[in-house]
């Protein structure tokens, strides 16, 4: 039953990205050959978090979407990212996306690597030094270690490219309505201490009701009990645990309907929603809450954490 659990969590998380998900932190696949053939996803962050890279700007004449103006060191970074295949021919960029204090780079490695994949950083991170020195500007350029993903999934690389060439927006949309991407933390919500990212007058609303679907149910059964729930002028909320709650609150949040979303992990400073979270966020219709404090490790969903998940979400729909 936990499999079936922790599968569900991961074909929800293929639907709404980085729910939780920070550059800062530094990800590796224990049980990966990072010499082997594979497609990678690395993010590296500017020591401090400084925009030494570059600078957002807003939609203009000849930009219909908002759009990074690179700085001097900025070009010399994205020259050096592109120019990795030159000492590397195994490895093709397949794209970057360089922000102000940070990258996002995908890298196909066709044919085994000679060394290991961050050997190859490292040695983008010392021409990126390089590139700093000759323009007069300090260094070290980047923080230590970096963040990789490795693709496994069918359309994963789109969803990957989709997300960088949108980068730019979701920051300026972050920027413009701050207070919806600000972590909250040991607030006491329906008698539990949690934190909390989103439109925290959600929990104020006159109606909140919660999305519980047993895993009996037939998909008839769950659209029914859809409807019942969207046709009201109410805030669902729900942990998303079984494969009805999903289906309803992945309704809701494409229509528009206001949710509570209860997440088993919280929330590192940088943590920001994916997909269409961050969109629903950014328009005050989210609240995210945890019981837990940030973790950076996958943790598997037990029957006793999702009673856990249940019970606050219940606390909070009865008001108790």
């Amino acid at each position: 039953m936990d499999d079936k659990r922790n599968e569900g969590r991961k074909q929800w998380a293929r639907k709404h990205p980085d729910v939780t998900a920070t550059p800062s932190m530094k990800r590796r696949m224990a049980d990966h050959d990072y010499q082997s053939r594979a497609v990678y996803l690395v993010t590296l962050c500017v020591e401090g978090r400084i925009a030494r890279l570059g600078s957002l700007c807003g939609p203009d004449d000849c930009h219909p979407l908002p759009w990074v103006s690179l700085t001097a060191l900025g070009k010399r970074v994205e020259a050096e990212w592109m120019g990795i295949p030159r000492y590397y021919p195994e490895i093709h960029v397949l794209a970057l996306t360089v922000m102000p204090d940070h990258l996002h780079g995908i890298l196909f490695v066709s044919q085994p690597l000679p060394v290991h994949l961050g050997k190859v950083i490292n040695g983008f991170k010392t021409g990126c030094n390089r590139a700093a020195r000759e323009l007069g500007l300090p260094v070290p350029l980047w923080e230590q270690g970096y963040t990789d993903g490795v693709l496994r999934g069918k359309g994963q690389l789109d969803r990957w490219k989709q997300y960088l060439n949108d980068n730019p927006r979701r920051l300026w949309t972050k920027r413009q309505h701050h207070g919806f991407f600000t972590v909250s933390r040991h607030l006491t919500v329906a008698g539990h201490t949690v934190s909390a990212m989103g439109n925290h007058e959600l929990l104020r609303h006159p109606s909140i009701l919660q999305v519980y679907c047993s895993r009996r149910m037939s998909d008839e059964e769950i659209a029914r009990e859809g409807d019942r729930l969207l046709g009201q002028d109410a805030v669902l909320v729900s942990p998303a645990i079984s494969p009805g709650e999903r289906a309803i609150m992945t309704r809701a949040i494409e229509t528009g309907t206001p949710v509570i979303l209860i997440c088993d992990n919280g929330f590192s400073d940088l943590s920001k929603p994916g997909g269409r979270l961050f969109d629903a966020c950014a328009a005050g219709k989210v609240l995210m809450v945890s019981l837990h404090e940030h973790r950076n490790d996958y943790q598997p969903l037990t029957a006793a954490g999702c009673r856990e998940m249940n019970a606050l979400a219940r606390a909070i729909a009865t008001r108790r």
